[in-house]
């Protein structure tokens, strides 16, 4: 192997190290949100829910609110 080879050899082991290097950050921000995006998720669905409670128990007129007639 010549070394002009041999440091295009390097140069291109470097450049795989830096890319995967890249790649596993990527990866790792990627998963970091979709956990954050599964975790809103959730949170919207509870509070969806927790919004349909209140809204289902505003039909109802409060025991001591007088008529609107009154």
């Amino acid at each position: 192997m010549t070394p002009d080879d041999e440091a295009r050899l390097v140069r291109l082991e470097e450049l795989v190290a830096h890319q995967q290097a890249a790649i596993d950050e990527l990866t790792r921000q990627l998963t970091e949100g979709w956990r954050e995006s599964e975790k809103l998720r959730r949170d919207l669905a509870r509070l969806a829910d927790r919004f349909d409670e209140l809204e289902d128990g505003a039909d109802a007129p409060a025991a001591d609110q007088k008529p609107p007639h009154w």
